[in-house]
């Protein structure tokens, strides 16, 4: 059976949300993702249905990619929403850390941010994580919101035109169970 990703690629949907983003075009980029999360919705049904389970020979090294930076936030509110935000983020890696991955959050750079010696730049933080995301196997992008996050929106394309798995959601991401039997070089 052809792997998620392969279905969803085939029918080219990533590309023209890779696409979509580019151009800003958050309207249809939004009706992209809906159709994106509906069709697979409908296999993890069948798949489910059918018994079968996708197998993974490894955990994945999963990046977890969702808004930071508050949009249109007062000064007095920023800082609460972009902890919220990391607290969601956290959540999301711990999600996938009890399917047996290894998540990557670039959201625990706001404690750098807050708490260093000095402020480093928004440029800083945003090409860090796509060198981060260069080393992951997939990337989950929990924005629903396209335009939302100028930063996940760029991390999800550079993902989608790179090739990485992308999930929408923590029920997309197959649990990974060691195999007792396998011995480990």
């Amino acid at each position: 059976m052809e792997s998620l990703y392969d279905f969803i690629k085939k029918q080219d949907k990533l590309g023209l949300l890779s696409k979509q983003i580019e151009e800003g075009s958050n309207e249809k980029a939004q009706k992209t993702l809906v159709d994106i999360v509906f069709e697979r919705t409908l296999y993890l049904v069948v798949q489910k249905r059918n018994n079968l389970e996708n197998q993974i020979d490894r955990p994945l090294k999963v990046y977890i990619a969702g808004p930071y930076t508050p949009n249109n936030a007062s000064m007095h509110d920023a800082a609460k929403i972009a902890h919220d935000n990391t607290v969601k983020a956290i959540n999301y890696g711990i999600d996938a850390a009890d399917k047996g991955h290894l998540p990557y959050i670039p959201h625990l750079s706001h404690f750098m941010h807050i708490y260093g010696y000095k402020a480093l730049p928004y440029e800083y933080y945003t090409k860090a994580d796509l060198e981060w995301l260069k080393d992951c196997d997939a990337i989950l992008y929990y924005n629903h919101d396209i335009g939302n996050s100028k930063g996940a929106d760029n991390e999800l394309k550079t993902a989608i035109d790179s090739g990485k798995t992308i999930f929408f959601t923590i029920y997309e991401i197959p649990k990974y169970v060691p195999d007792k039997n396998r011995t480990i070089k």
